[in-house]
């Protein structure tokens, strides 16, 4: 029996260029849907993470903001310390008052509609607050005993209890407190010896004041002589200094909310005594209300700086912010406003101590 010699070829034959170029084309289709997707899914990501960091930023701003309230006024004075006339406008842009006398900065000062930025609508513009409280760790939470002051090129200064300010610094503010219950804020420009402290006019806060000139343009730290109690101080049987913190909250131009320091940044030059930090970004509104002793929610409080007194009648601060969160998916822009509020009492403002 002869065997078959044919032997089996198998078949050559693959992919026609159709289905190769169909194969392809359902591939990238495929490939094209999943990019999508994933582009989708990290543009809501970036969304997502730039809503979070935004109100995270806004929310560590408001958090700030209420411990400063909390501690306005803390060991500080109850009605507030004697400034120069207008010293508000000069730092904070609050409106300055009708009259020349000198004026108060209590443990709260209000702003209301100081300025507008570039994200501001409707005419709106944001509120300044300003807040002042003692250092209580400043000379182991000692006050320091001023038994004199005098006067150098016509520039006061303190002279304190032999050695009992070695916790004092250039740049530092004080409030003064006279024994028959003046008090006055000052800046220092040099420390001699842990026991002299000047005063010198024309200070990066512009606090300060000449010893001489007329009553009420000199410096109240000028010595009362025999008979004269007005526009200058008692010493006897001493006065007393504490180290304060000043700080603010504005919205800068282009919508920044910032925290402003103001003097006590030892070792710096005059020129960096005023520290500005960013807190928040992209701020379209910031609002603060004012809930007063009497129960009256006021914008206001001081009447535009005409009744200084009135800023020591606000219990509660009640901060409003509004931040414009934009994202950008595919060339199309979208907008979203987040809203803040918070509500902090001003508790500390009722105590004085030594």
């Amino acid at each position: 029996m002869k065997r078959d010699k044919t032997q089996y070829k198998p078949s050559e034959s693959g992919f026609s260029l159709i289905e190769a170029i169909i194969t392809i084309f359902i591939f990238l289709m495929v490939m094209a849907a999943i990019f999508g997707v994933l582009r989708a899914g990290n543009a809501m990501r970036d969304s997502v993470t730039n809503r979070s960091e935004i109100t995270s930023n806004a929310r560590a701003a408001l958090g700030f903001i209420g411990r400063e309230a909390v501690n306005a006024g803390l060991g500080y004075s109850k009605t507030g310390g004697v400034v120069p006339d207008d010293f508000a406008y000069d730092l904070f842009k609050i409106p300055k008052d009708p009259d020349s006398d000198r004026d108060l900065f209590p443990g709260v000062l209000a702003g209301n509609n100081i300025s507008a930025s570039d994200l501001s609508v409707n005419g709106e513009k944001n509120d300044v607050i300003a807040f002042i409280a003692r250092d209580l760790q400043f000379n182991g939470g000692d006050s320091v005993s001023i038994i004199k002051s005098g006067e150098i090129s016509s520039n006061p200064y303190l002279t304190a209890t032999a050695g009992k300010c070695a916790a004092c610094k250039k740049y530092d503010v004080y409030l003064i407190e006279s024994p028959d219950g003046k008090q006055a804020l000052a800046m220092a420009t040099a420390i001699t010896t842990d026991t002299f402290i000047t005063i010198q006019y024309n200070d990066p806060l512009k606090l300060n004041r000449k010893i001489n000139g007329i009553a009420k343009d000199r410096s109240i730290l000028t010595e009362c002589g025999l008979g004269e109690t007005a526009d200058c101080m008692s010493y006897t049987p001493q006065a007393t200094l504490k180290r304060v913190f000043i700080t603010s909250y504005s919205v800068l131009k282009d919508g920044t909310l910032v925290r402003t320091t103001y003097g006590n940044n030892t070792g710096a030059t005059a020129a960096d005594q005023i520290q500005v930090h960013p807190l928040a970004y992209g701020v379209q509104s910031f609002q603060v209300r004012y809930l007063l002793k009497n129960g009256t929610m006021t914008d206001d409080p001081s009447s535009g700086n005409t009744n200084q007194m009135g800023l020591n009648e606000v219990v509660q601060v009640e901060i409003s912010v509004t931040i414009k969160s934009e994202t950008n998916s595919n060339g199309v822009t979208s907008t979203q406003l987040i809203n803040l509020d918070s509500t902090f009492s001003t508790r500390n403002m009722r105590y004085d101590f030594e």
